[in-house]
């Protein structure tokens, strides 16, 4: 939203209280009867008591830092009530640091809003304090100055809830570490939308990823390997693309960078299922994961070797692996983790070579039928050759037979090109032989 063309009557409508409305109400109105000066001071006011209350909400709601910081604030104005002198001192000092206060203890806004929240204070200085300007000259700020401040008040500070820094941060976690939270882009993005993260600082999105990051490859964390943390990542890319993506360059790095080898597999699955994840790493780290395929044990790798060989440059490097991996090694990399067409050419490789009906049975049922719908009219003849090109033992074997009858049913080589593959390669058994008269 372009917030520099906005109504200044319809800022008043962002805030996201009734306090906070009527805090800003009395700036307004000094802005429109051309009292800039006492408009400017009236805004400091609203932001520092729309401060103060996001300070007792977060106490209220067991904030441990905004619980001192109330603590320290509600002896001052007891003080003050018993006429107490250094109650006045510190409750000022209290104001002069309020802005420090929040920007370093609680997060409430980001290094950039503060450069503009810092600017009102000054401002209200030189509206308030005749002494800070020569005799006779008092500061006339202009009717420009006036509505910046209070545009930067309400979108920095009224408009927003008491939930950013630690704070908002423990709540997300505890939102995506749920079991309940959804391993769905979408509806990941539908539970974000209504949480913390919506109108979110950039500091918040920042940390939101690095919470998300390294709490995924830490075993203490309740993030650790948790599926729906992916789902996290991506609805954040959706709410914060430019933002998103460059934190992830930073931190994904640097975690493939850094994480032991007992967790490489975590940062393999980020690169492998977040979005332009590939697309940010620097060349060091996607060799990294390149290295990590060829040589990670297989365990670890067969999981992802699928989808990794749908990222740019990788193809090559996730054929060499499966190359090398033994019989059941494929198997279970074909049951239990999905692998299909880059599963094929090693699966003939074991099929050729096939000596006895019990093997072919073993390798039909576990690695070809499975690839059967990725299989080419080119690969069944080529199945079809192998007793004479090879010398497999497959005739007669009771899996070539459900084989050939799969091709039949699908009709995806022409019958008679199939009869006389079949004749030629001896399974001649397998073709219909015409009735006797």
């Amino acid at each position: 939203m372009i917030e520099s063309l906005a109504d200044i009557e319809a800022l008043s409508v962002r805030c996201r209280s009734e306090q906070s409305k009527d805090y800003i109400a009395e700036a307004m109105q000094c802005y429109r009867a051309g009292a800039y000066r006492a408009s400017i001071v009236s805004t400091w006011i609203a932001v520092v008591f729309d401060l103060i209350d996001k300070i007792r909400e977060l106490a209220v709601a067991g904030d441990a830092t905004a619980k001192t910081i109330e603590a320290k604030y509600e002896t001052y104005i007891k003080q003050i009530e018993q006429n107490n002198p250094s109650g006045i001192k510190s409750a000022l000092e209290f104001e002069r640091e309020i802005l420090e206060t929040c920007l370093d203890r609680l997060q409430f806004f980001d290094p950039h809003q503060f450069i503009d929240l810092r600017r009102l204070r000054e401002d209200r200085h030189r509206c308030a304090h005749p002494s800070f300007q020569r005799v006779g000259i008092p500061y006339q700020p202009s009717a420009e100055q006036a509505r910046v401040h209070i545009r930067n008040a309400v979108v920095h500070v009224l408009a927003q809830p008491p939930v950013q820094g630690r704070a908002a941060l423990a709540e997300l976690k505890a939102l995506v570490s749920s079991a309940y939270f959804p391993t769905d882009d979408k509806k990941a993005l539908a539970q974000l939308q209504n949480s913390g993260l919506k109108n979110a600082t950039e500091a918040l999105v920042r940390g939101f990823i690095d919470q998300l990051i390294f709490g995924f490859l830490t075993d203490t964390d309740p993030l650790f390997y948790k599926r729906q943390v992916v789902a996290a990542v991506n609805a954040t890319f959706e709410l914060y693309p430019g933002l998103s993506e460059d934190r992830l360059r930073k931190q994904l790095n640097k975690a493939i960078r850094d994480v032991p080898d007992s967790r490489f597999p975590g940062a393999a699955c980020l690169v492998t299922y977040v979005k332009s994840a590939w697309a940010v790493l620097e060349q060091t780290s996607k060799d990294k994961v390149v290295c990590f395929i060829k040589e990670g044990p297989a365990g670890d790798v067969m999981s992802g070797l699928e989808d990794l060989a749908q990222l740019g440059g990788l193809k090559p490097a996730v054929e060499q692996r499966v190359s090398t991996l033994t019989f059941d090694e494929l198997a279970q990399a074909i049951s239990s983790h999905g692998l299909r067409t880059h599963a094929k050419e090693q699966a003939m490789h074991f099929l050729s070579q096939v000596r006895s009906w019990d093997r072919a049975n073993e390798v039909f049922s576990k690695a070809v039928l499975p690839l059967f719908s990725c299989l080419s009219t080119e690969d069944i003849e080529r199945i079809i050759r192998m007793p004479k090109e090879t010398g497999a033992d497959l005739p007669g074997a009771h899996g070539y037979g459900l084989f050939i009858e799969n091709v039949k049913k699908a009709a995806i080589v022409d019958e008679t090109n199939l009869n006389a593959l079949l004749t030629a390669n001896g399974a001649g058994y397998l073709v219909p032989q015409p009735e006797e008269a």
